[in-house]
């Protein structure tokens, strides 16, 4: 399962979103390491409770960590295709990739894909 900072970070507050990444063969683009420290640096920064960083890295050890240059040309592609940012179509490009299903938090990113071909690659986990 390919899995996105979004669902990462709600699996520290969500039992159901935690237990279903827990025991997971997990990928995610290289993205994945700056975006996740990124997010609970700015949630630690505005006040609010951050997990300890050494576990957030623990997490992030077990998740096979793919380079982003690979799949940069088609999540360029998919952008354009479904009018959303390249980072979140750099984790549904992997997904494509490798014939998995991507594990988001996202519902606009979701949303998007509803009603294409590519609904079928994308599993939304709501928080």
């Amino acid at each position: 399962m390919i899995v996105d900072a979004s669902a990462l970070i709600a699996s520290f507050g969500d039992q159901s979103v935690a237990r279903t990444l827990r025991g997971a063969d997990l990928a995610a683009p290289d993205l994945l390491v700056p975006e996740t420290l990124h997010a609970f640096w700015k949630t630690a920064r505005a006040g609010g409770r951050a997990p300890d960083r050494a576990l957030v890295l623990a997490l992030l050890d077990q998740i096979r960590i793919v380079p982003s240059r690979a799949h940069a040309a088609r999540a360029a592609e998919l952008a354009e295709q479904v009018d959303h940012p390249v980072y979140d179509c750099l984790y549904l490009a992997l997904a494509e990739s490798e014939a998995d299903v991507l594990m988001t938090a996202d519902a606009a990113f979701a949303h998007k894909l509803r009603s294409r071909a590519l609904r079928r690659r994308i599993h939304l986990v709501t928080i």
